[in-house]
């Protein structure tokens, strides 16, 4: 951004003003939706053609800062109230941050929404999970913050949520799902394994995956012709919401 942003901003009667300030990131907590539009304005008027895609571009910055955070700091920044619990504020598991998609451009199938504003207060906001619980009136350090997005520095610095997944992630995972397979599922399918994979992590190539299982399984036994148990498909859908809470935890 130039240094005439700010009068640029302020000539023009098409501009989208803020409403949150400096003084209001001297409390100890912000609300989510507070947050993301100090990311996207630092308490500057900007035209309103140009609001949206600021807005986008805040919404991955704090969500790609937040992943790349270890896991005890990024849950001492952030904090809000479970969906299946909404008496009480408890911090957010620090996995969900990659699994957490800001738009629709980069869903990728994530099991995570991230949802800016709330219908009841414009400051709050929330990450509702597609198929298993999210978070309400989430709420972050202010501190946090302002380290990363000062008043006086307008541009974003945006970390892209990167498409691909290294691979000793992948096999990590990969290891796990072998390890942790219940003995009723044990082996698991090909076609099970990038299901289970890429529940934890959507950006994770097909052909990877493909080729860590057969590392694993060179030799797989055909199983019988015909329609698998039925209970396999439910057994599976257990297994991979148990994935999915361990990748949360860590």
């Amino acid at each position: 951004m130039d240094d005439n942003f700010e009068a640029d901003s302020r000539a023009n009667d098409a501009d989208v003003n803020p409403s949150v300030t400096r003084e209001d990131l001297d409390k100890t907590w912000i609300g989510l939706g507070a947050a993301l539009e100090w990311i996207a304005l630092r308490g500057q008027p900007i035209p309103r053609e140009l609001y949206r895609g600021r807005e986008e571009e805040a919404d991955e910055a704090l969500v790609a800062t937040l992943a790349d955070l270890p896991s005890e700091i990024a849950e001492a920044i952030v904090r809000g109230e479970p969906e299946e619990d909404r008496r009480r504020l408890v911090p957010v598991p620090s996995g969900i941050w990659r699994q957490t998609a800001t738009s629709d451009f980069n869903d990728s199938g994530q099991p995570y929404r991230l949802i800016g504003t709330d219908d009841d207060d414009p400051w709050e906001g929330a990450i509702l999970g597609v198929q298993v619980g999210g978070y309400r009136r989430i709420q972050i350090r202010s501190s946090f913050i302002l380290e990363n997005w000062s008043e006086h520095e307008l541009d974003i610095e945006t970390l892209p949520i990167s498409s691909a997944v290294a691979r000793a992630k992948v096999r990590r995972l990969v290891e796990m799902i072998v390890a942790e397979t219940p003995v009723n599922l044990a082996p698991i399918s090909q076609s099970e394994m990038e299901y289970l994979v890429r529940s934890v992590l959507p950006a994770a190539q097909r052909d990877l995956v493909r080729q860590l299982h057969r590392e694993i399984y060179p030799n797989p036994k055909r199983g019988p012709k015909g329609v698998r148990n039925p209970d396999r498909k439910i057994r599976i859908e257990k297994f991979r919401e148990e994935l999915i809470s361990a990748e949360l935890r860590n």
